[in-house]
């Protein structure tokens, strides 16, 4: 479960981290105009300055200029909408219904709940994800979990998300088809193991403990290629 939760998200990261892998290393000393766009005023959303954006995240001022060329290809506008959101995760999930799953990701982005996500609100989950601290992609997936921010997970919770990751693979899932049934009983198992005293929550204490210790779980952690 939490290993596919995982690979979906790094296939859509990857897709607008992409050019960073295929470009920087052709990267010579002549200046592109295009590059130098977060620089100048543009007549729709003007993304914060470059010293800002390398302040705020772990990426260079070409790294980000190189990621918002893409960004913009995807987004003219220079902000996405839940709505937006949701068909660019579908194009990559076409098998299957990714609108749970995408709005989950979505709303953790919106840093600001304003229904729409900022190039800048996009850049800092990008670093955090590819070149964030252990502690700090734990949280993230967990704040994926508990969708209502009590800082606790439930079954029912894991469930909800479960069934979401399976319902956006569709015909990608191994078996193709699993009932609802069988995702319960599998998250029942997941869960007993996360909750070392058995009370019936997950703390973040416990959840990240499970990541840690779970060798399939710690594997997909490293997925986010810190080195790009």
């Amino acid at each position: 479960m939490f290993s596919v939760a995982f690979s979906s998200i790094r296939r859509y990261s990857q897709h607008l981290l992409r050019p960073l892998r295929t470009v920087i290393p052709r990267i010579s000393a002549f200046r592109d105009p295009d590059l130098d766009e977060l620089d100048l005023q543009a007549p729709r959303y003007v993304p914060a300055s470059l010293d800002i954006l390398t302040k705020t995240t772990r990426f260079s001022r070409r790294e980000i200029q190189l990621i918002y060329r893409s960004f913009k290809q995807e987004c003219p506008t220079g902000i996405v909408t839940a709505e937006k959101f949701r068909e660019l995760y579908s194009q990559f999930f076409p098998l299957g219904d990714a609108s749970y799953f995408a709005r989950q990701i979505f709303q953790l982005m919106d840093q600001d709940m304003d229904g729409s996500v900022t190039f800048e609100e996009y850049l800092v989950v990008m670093s955090m994800l590819s070149r964030g601290s252990l502690d700090e992609k734990v949280q993230w997936v967990f704040n994926l979990y508990d969708s209502n921010g009590e800082g606790q997970l439930t079954a029912e919770k894991l469930t909800d998300v479960a069934v979401s990751v399976y319902e956006m693979l569709g015909s990608y899932t191994d078996p193709p088809w699993i009932n609802e049934t069988t995702i319960k009983d599998h998250v029942a198992r997941v869960f007993s193991k996360m909750d070392t005293n058995q009370d019936g929550i997950v703390t973040f204490t416990e959840f990240k403990e499970f990541c840690i210790t779970d060798e399939g779980v710690r594997r997909n952690f490293g997925v986010f290629d810190s080195s790009l």
